[in-house]
């Protein structure tokens, strides 16, 4: 899952020193993709920012200084689509056609950077998210179990042939590099 962070155009040191203390901390952490844009309610459907986000394929985690709500709006207005209530989405929805991305079906979950005073407690939340969203979509992808087959006297997978036994060859040039294999060098 990628993680985006929209900076905030308050020309704030606290603001300014969270974004970048949390995108350290993130970025620390293996398997993490952290992308930085600018501040969301300053973008438009043709800005490289929404380019940005229109590359992301999957799911997302949107970090703002906006509410959810808000933060869900303001991407709708710069043409930025996906399901952002954190309802289940079926598994198949008839739009795109088979084996094409559908960005409908993306779930974006906004969180709220205003809500915490701490780079370490937002890390908290975001990873404590990103298990969440992984743990349901490992559930929605974990097929049901099945019964287990029934035991038949032939084996199901074929015995491995045999290796064929090295043959001494006439041929000199053969012969020359089986010896310098032979050699340690």
């Amino acid at each position: 899952m990628v993680i985006v962070l929209s900076q905030t155009d308050i020309p704030s040191t606290d603001h300014r020193d969270l974004e970048e203390e949390l995108v350290a901390i993130l970025l620390m952490k293996d398997g993490l993709e952290v992308s930085i844009i600018g501040d969301v309610k300053t973008i438009t459907p043709d800005s490289t920012d929404a380019l940005c986000l229109e590359g992301v394929r999957g799911d997302m985690l949107f970090v703002s200084w906006y509410p959810p709500e808000e933060a869900g709006q303001l991407l709708n207005n710069a043409g930025i689509v996906g399901n952002f209530d954190k309802t289940p989405t079926p598994a198949v929805l008839p739009i795109a056609a088979p084996g094409h991305y559908d960005p409908l079906q993306r779930k974006i979950e906004c969180l709220n950077l205003s809500e915490f005073d701490r780079p370490i407690d937002a890390r908290r939340v975001i990873l404590k998210s990103l298990a969440e969203i992984k743990k349901a979509t490992d559930a929605s992808i974990t097929p049901a179990p099945q019964a287990p087959a029934k035991s038949t006297d032939t084996p199901s997978t074929k015995p491995m042939p045999k290796r064929q036994t090295d043959k001494p060859t006439n041929d000199p040039l053969d012969s020359l590099l089986d010896a310098f294999d032979d050699m340690n060098l």
